[in-house]
Parts: structure tokens; sequence; C-alpha cells
């Protein structure tokens, strides 16, 4: 039983799923902001304001799982461990609670940004 504890905490432990919940939220805000963008005349030609809030919601699926890989890692790590360090579980403490931290600002970015598109119509 403790082999498959130590197997499964460190496959959490490895950069993938660290990196993938750090920049997860950029990637999901850049796509949203671009997609957004390049949709909003077409939105406004054929009257489909439908495809902005899927862009929006298919951004903050992105940055759900994200977030849930770092906060797996997270719990990974134990609360003993400091973020300060140059051992690899702090390494991966720190890029743990930034992934969660990134994720969280850069939601509330994508939500921020799809007000105007909840407010107005594409063509406004």
């Amino acid at each position: 039983m403790g082999a498959q504890v130590a197997v499964d905490d460190v496959r959490w432990l490895t950069p993938l799923p660290l990196w993938a919940g750090i920049l997860a939220g950029p990637i999901a805000w850049a796509f949203d902001l671009e997609a957004s963008y390049a949709v909003v005349k077409w939105a406004c030609h054929t009257q489909n304001q439908q495809v902005l809030p899927l862009i929006t919601m298919a951004s903050l699926a992105v940055v759900l799982a994200g977030a849930i890989f770092s906060w797996k890692a997270l719990i990974r790590t134990s609360n003993e461990t400091s973020t300060d360090g140059d051992r690899p579980r702090q390494r991966a403490r720190f890029m743990a609670v930034l992934g969660v931290a990134a994720c969280a600002l850069f939601a509330l970015q994508i939500v921020a940004g799809a007000i105007p598109h909840w407010m107005l119509d594409a063509c406004q």
C-alpha cells in the first residue's frame, strides 16, 4: 500500500502536471481573447451570438483542468514543505501554489472579459 502511494505521489509531482497547472490559465485567456475577437464579426453578420459564450466556457474549462492539476499536486505535497527551497518537493509545492493562484486569476480575467458579451450583442 505504501509503495502505491509513493508512486502516485511522484506522478503528480513531475513537471508535466505542474507546468500544465501554471500555463493553463494564460493559454486559456489568450485563446479566449483572440478567438472572441476573431469571431465577433462573423457572429454579428450571422446573428449567431451563442458562439461567444461557448468560447468563454471552453476557456474556463481549460482553466479548471489546470486548477485541478495544481490542486492535486498541492495536496500531494505536505503542508510542512516550504515553498522556498531547492529540493524537488519544495519546488513542486511552489509550482502547485503558483498554478492554483494563476488559474484563479486568469479565470477571473476571462469572466471579466466576457461581461461585455453578456451585456451587449456582438454588433454593438
